[in-house]
This record gives structure tokens, sequence and C-alpha cells, in this order.
């Protein structure tokens, strides 16, 4: 589970590229194997590579044309699903993703745990491990022989694997995680997967990174790296059906509240900024929301029953 560099990631991508459409393969063949020699990392890049263009099979169509490059991944004007597919791609070399995850991701195959907007549903695993998953939330659950391995597609998930009888890996979109019990959740977000560590440690690998989370600690993968963070939100409270903030911005609350419901919910400019701090049951967020106007100076805009807005009082 050793994590490679992204230029090393990004160089065996872009050699892939060039072999499938030289018209020479032997020669640039050999130019490769030499970059290999360099370096064990760069060995282990190709080799993952070639594992995963074996594997993947259908996924090929959605891989861009040989004459393109690797700047695929910095184009804004390429196509969308392709540029997501390199990233991924690249993602999973680094940190030696199954290529069954990626494919899955990409060919649209029905997740093992979903959850709907609102929903939470929980499984006990044969190892031993409980798995509960948060709103609008997709899980894929592989247990093998000595090892369970689980692959988050969206959203939120808290595992206890504390009487587990095997180790763990949950793949995320920018890592993996490794334990072999500990209670921890991973949630994914805009601007990378935020882990946080409730009981036990927790390995952690990503691009160019690796480190060991403990009880207490909260960490953000990012394209940068692995970065300790505050959470103003509790991190288990929704397993219990409640929302515990502390001295969250206003618009952060709201953003958080409007996973639990339909329709769009948004925050006035010119009260995000306001804090709050105190526990909120989550099985009733339109009555959730009038509670706000006894605590802050706001009140709330229900244009319709799917377009709602908190805004200055």
């Amino acid at each position: 589970m050793r994590p490679l560099a992204d230029e090393t990631v990004k160089h065996a991508i872009a050699w892939h590229l060039q072999l499938s459409a030289a018209a020479e393969p032997r020669k640039l063949a050999e130019r490769i194997d030499q970059w290999c020699a360099e370096h064990p990392d760069h060995a282990l890049a190709w080799q993952r590579l070639c594992r995963m263009q074996q594997e993947l099979g259908g996924l090929r169509q959605h891989l861009p044309s040989a004459d393109v490059s690797i700047s695929l991944l910095h184009d804004a004007h390429c196509d969308v699903d392709r540029r997501r597919t390199i990233k991924m791609l690249a993602v999973a070399i680094a940190v030696g993703t199954p290529a069954s995850w990626l494919a899955g991701q990409q060919l649209g195959k029905q997740a093992d745990m979903t959850t709907a907007t609102g929903e939470q549903t929980e499984q006990l695993l044969t190892d031993g491990t409980r798995v509960k998953l948060n709103t609008d939330s997709a899980l894929d659950v592989e247990q093998l022989q000595g090892m369970t391995n689980l692959y988050l597609r969206r959203g939120e998930v808290l595992i206890d694997s504390l009487q587990s009888r095997q180790p763990l890996r949950l793949y995320c979109a920018l890592g993996v995680c490794q334990s072999e019990g500990a209670r921890f959740s991973v949630r994914e977000q805009q601007g990378g997967t935020l882990v946080s560590v409730l009981q036990g440690d927790v390995e952690i690998a990503a691009v160019n990174q690796q480190r060991r989370a403990s009880a207490g600690e909260t960490v953000l993968l990012s394209a940068k790296g692995i970065h300790e963070v505050h959470s103003a939100i509790s991190p288990d409270s929704w397993t219990r059906g409640m929302l515990v903030v502390d001295n969250i911005a206003l618009s952060d609350f709201v953003d958080e509240l409007a996973r639990y419901r339909q329709g769009l919910l948004g925050c006035d400019p010119a009260i995000a900024s306001l804090r709050l701090s105190g526990v909120f049951q989550l099985d009733q967020p339109e009555l959730l929301l009038d509670d706000l106007t006894g605590i802050l100076p706001v009140r709330v805009i229900r244009r319709t029953r799917w377009w709602v807005r908190v805004v200055p009082a």
C-alpha cells in the first residue's frame, strides 16, 4: 500500500499513452524499461498501470486517444468525463486501488450499500465490522479471506472495526485508510476527503504522503497531501440522529443541513459569518430551520417546499 509520487504516476500514464501510439513500440519499450530501472517507484507505478490496463477492459473507450498527452489533467477545455477518468486512474495507481473499484465508478455499477437524501443505513459484516452510511452515500463491500475492502463512492460512512477479526481497508477518492481495530468516519466533500478517528489508529495513504491518525484527530486528504484540520461538526453525531456543532459559521451550518433535505437551501451572504453552537435533531430539518430564528437574528423564507433561504431578520 506504499503511495507513489504524483509526478511518477503522471510519467507512467504518459509512457502508456505514447506506447499505444508509437510507430516503433520496441524502441519506446526499451526507454520505458530504462525508466523503470531508474527507481523502484517507477517500476511499481508501471506495474500497477499495466495490471489495471489488463483488468479494466471496458473502460478503454473512456480513456483519451493515444495522441493526447497527460496535459489532459489540467486542460479545462477537454472532455470532462475523460479528465475525471484520468484523475481517478492517477490516484488509483498512486495508492494501489484495485481496478474493480475504478471500473465500478466509471461503468455505473450499482453500489452494495446506498442511501437517498435524508436516509441512513447500517450493516454488520461477517468479520464483525459495523458499517453505517449517512445521507446520499454509496459504498461497495468486498470481504476476502484475511482482509475486508470497502470502497466509498460518495457521501459519508462510519466504520467500527473494533470487534473485527481481520484488517480493513477503505478506499476513497483521494487515498486509502487501513486499520486493524478502529472506529472512524470518512466523508467525501468539496475540496477533499475528511477522515476523523474516534477510537484506535488509522494508517492513511494518499498521493505523495502517508501518515497515521489517532483517536481525536481529523485530517483532510486533498491534492496537496494530508493535513490535520479542525472540524466544527462532531464527526459521529449523525449516527445518533443529531447535528452537534461548535462555533460553526451559519453558512456552513446551512450547507450541512442541506445534505439532509430535498430541494435548494441557501444562506444570505450578509449573515453567512454568524456563529452558532449546539445540539440539533436531524429527523425534522424544517423545524430545525425554524429554531434558528430564536437563536440568531435571521428569518426563513420559503418560496416553495423546494426553495428555502435563510436571510437577515
